[in-house]
């Protein structure tokens, strides 16, 4: 699925938002996407000099991510509705039966002992009681 902007935004000229980031526009130099800015605004109802001070951004990126976000709303629907799709496909695999045993042979172990490192030196006693 192809998703496209609304308008043409020339990011070499944006002092705050870039799109390199899985070609999803974001904060220069941060992870932050428009997306999550939008959502921080609308769903989390934080004010955009809430969300600055809390990610350390100038308040005119968030600012600008928000003038982005409202002038693409098509945009960030798609999206939306691009990832709903993608993590319903990743939680609903169709060749695992959810209710299907498994068998520690059908994923190649042998030997189901389990021993913990406790970060202790001392040696573990011998198991006929003897400490030797």
């Amino acid at each position: 699925m192809s998703i496209t902007l609304n308008r043409e935004y020339d990011f070499s000229q944006s002092e705050h938002l870039a799109q390199e980031i899985e070609s999803t526009p974001h904060i220069r130099g941060r992870r932050i996407t428009v997306r999550d800015i939008g959502a921080l605004v609308h769903k989390r109802k934080l004010a955009p000099a809430t969300i600055a001070d809390r990610f350390e951004l100038p308040e005119a990126a968030v600012h600008e991510a928000l003038a982005f976000y409202h002038l693409n709303p098509e945009y960030f629907a798609q999206l939306e509705q691009s990832r709903r799709r993608q993590h319903e496909d990743a939680i609903t695999p169709d060749d695992v039966a959810p209710d299907e045993p498994l068998d520690a042979a059908d994923l190649g172990v042998e030997d189901l002992s389990v021993t913990f490192d406790n970060g202790d030196d001392t040696p573990e006693p011998e198991p006929d009681g003897s400490g030797a």
